[in-house]
C-alpha cells in the first residue's frame, strides 16, 4: 500500500488514502495526484496552482 509507504519515510501525522486511478487510454502516466485543504486570507484569484513538468496538460486553464 502506498500509504504504508509514505508512513515508513516519515509521515507519520499526515492523514493519507490509497486509491487506483481509472484505466483511462489518455490518461498521463505516473502521476501523483494531491488535494490540499488548507486555510489562508487569500483571495481565489491569489493562489497559484502549481502542475510540474507534463502534468501542466491536466489544467491548461490554471496552471502557472
Amino acid at each position: 500500500f502506498p500509504a504504508a509507504s509514505a508512513r515508513a519515510m516519515g509521515l507519520e501525522k499526515v492523514p493519507l488514502i490509497c486509491a487506483v486511478e481509472m484505466a483511462v487510454p489518455t490518461s498521463l502516466p505516473r502521476t501523483i495526484r494531491l488535494m490540499l485543504h488548507c486555510y489562508t486570507d487569500l483571495n481565489q484569484d491569489q493562489i497559484s496552482h502549481i502542475y510540474l513538468r507534463g502534468a501542466v496538460t491536466l489544467r491548461k486553464d490554471i496552471a502557472q
